[in-house]
């Protein structure tokens, strides 16, 4: 007496591995999706649980739109495939950013990250370089002091005149932890007699517009 041995039904797993859009580009695809949903609203400040919404619909969308082409594969295997993939891309693009976050020391993207430490900086109104004969160099120092709960970092300096100019280099690049000052050094150099006057701008990582502090200073 013979048996006969009936075929094992395909498991999910198998089913999975079947269908064609349920693959590593597939997967590529959605995470693009998931970055792009929290960039967008990420840099028009659109706030962080705004940010993670549009986030969850955008991947969510992107992983069924794609897999629901795919024809190879049942109903159930394309939602599943749907939720793994959809998942993955958000748990990928959560943790990722979110470590960004932190490293950078910026205010965090998503409400499930921790918030960055806020940074805050104390530099004086105007700054007074003295008197010198023209065409003669004078200095003086500004001092840009971190005042808040997180490194401040100054990320740039601008001038808008000539007689003035500033060494930045203790300051731009670098992280002043909270307590601590760094200084710009502001060379005058007058091309003729009388007053002047020069706003130095401070770029940083503070919430907010630059620093500005008015320099001054007079050619004899």
């Amino acid at each position: 007496m013979s048996t006969v041995t009936k075929p094992r039904a395909p498991t999910v797993r198998s089913r999975l591995r079947e269908a064609k859009r349920f693959s590593w580009t597939g997967f590529a695809v959605t995470v693009a999706a998931s970055l792009l949903g929290t960039l967008v609203p990420a840099a028009i400040g659109a706030g962080p649980n705004a940010t993670l919404i549009s986030t969850l619909v955008v991947t969510v969308l992107v992983a069924g739109g794609f897999t629901a082409k795919d024809g190879s594969a049942a109903r159930g295997i394309k939602a599943i495939a749907i939720v793994l993939l959809a998942v993955g891309a958000l748990v990928l693009t959560v943790t990722g950013v979110t470590v960004l976050d932190v490293v950078r020391g910026r205010p965090a993207t998503f409400p499930v990250g921790p918030d960055a430490a806020p940074a805050a900086l104390l530099v004086p109104e105007s700054v007074t370089c003295g008197t010198t004969p023209v065409r003669t160099t004078a200095y003086c120092a500004v001092a840009v002091r971190s005042v808040g709960a997180g490194p401040l970092r100054v990320s740039g300096i601008e001038l808008d005149s000539e007689e003035f100019t500033v060494d930045a280099s203790a300051c731009v690049g670098a992280e002043v932890v909270p307590g601590k000052r760094c200084t710009l050094v502001v060379s005058f150099t007058p091309e003729w007699t009388g007053n002047r006057v020069a706003d130095l701008t401070v770029h940083h990582n503070v919430p907010g517009p630059a620093s500005f502090v008015e320099l001054t200073g007079r050619g004899g």
